[in-house]
């Protein structure tokens, strides 16, 4: 399977929860928490890779509409990266602690399709123990839609 077709679902999957977080504005703090985190994930990975600097944090918390934003204008970003990039490059960075790494972009794209899948799994058992019904998020229920 390719990028371009994990973005795609991520994409979307993320806009799915972030709307589910918007029709339930009694979800727990922790929901918007780790929402927000995972978009900022992206962007910070993003900028790393583009070698410009993030405007966000980590942990920062961000509104529906700076969610829907965000997820929109990384993933752009990410196909762009995707139509440009040398998988096997390497990229040269500090993680927010200032230590310094080096990574493929093949590893890096790699890590932000677990770390999204990773905390859309806490979101979602969380939402479901607190009564809420979250997105369907499985792949290969998305990827029939697609067809």
């Amino acid at each position: 399977m390719n990028y371009q077709k994990q973005f795609q679902y991520n994409e979307q999957i993320i806009g799915h929860f972030i709307d589910c977080l918007k029709q339930n504005e009694n979800a727990s703090d922790k929901s918007s928490l780790w929402l927000s985190h995972v978009i900022n994930a992206l962007d910070i990975w993003v900028r790393r890779i583009q070698e410009t600097e993030s405007s966000v944090k980590v942990w920062d918390v961000h509104t529906i509409e700076e969610l829907h934003q965000m997820n929109r204008e990384c993933h752009r970003e990410i196909f762009k990266l995707l139509d440009i990039g040398n998988l096997h490059g390497i990229h040269s960075y500090t993680n927010s602690k200032g230590d310094a790494f080096q990574n493929t972009l093949d590893e890096i794209l790699t890590h932000l399709i677990i770390h999204s899948g990773h905390h859309r799994a806490q979101i979602a058992a969380d939402w479901s123990a607190s009564g809420i019904r979250p997105p369907v998020s499985d792949f290969i229920y998305w990827a029939r839609k697609q067809q």
